[in-house]
């Protein structure tokens, strides 16, 4: 659903300026850049979510490569990439 708003966001945007009904639901700036974000995020807790449930049970190898690969991302998404090395 997030990547459907951001595919059609300049549409959105054109349509909320033209639809005075319609312009309490445009987003500002920030928000379309909150909405990119979480998008980003929410694919890494699905690629791992596809690994961990799968048909075979994930080693435990598996399962905290996926962990970490989840917090780094948050990590870097929250504080910067410039950060990243310290976490």
């Amino acid at each position: 659903m997030f990547e459907s708003a951001l595919y059609y966001k300049d549409v959105l945007d054109y349509w909320g300026q033209r639809d005075k009904d319609y312009l309490i639901f445009t987003l500002s700036y920030e928000e379309w850049r909150n909405v990119a974000i979480l998008c980003k995020i929410f694919k890494v807790f699905y690629d791992v979510t596809c690994v961990f449930s799968g048909s075979k049970y994930p080693m435990t190898n598996l399962y905290f490569k996926g962990v970490w690969k989840i917090h780094k991302y948050s990590f870097i998404t929250i504080y910067g990439a410039h950060c990243a090395n310290h976490s």
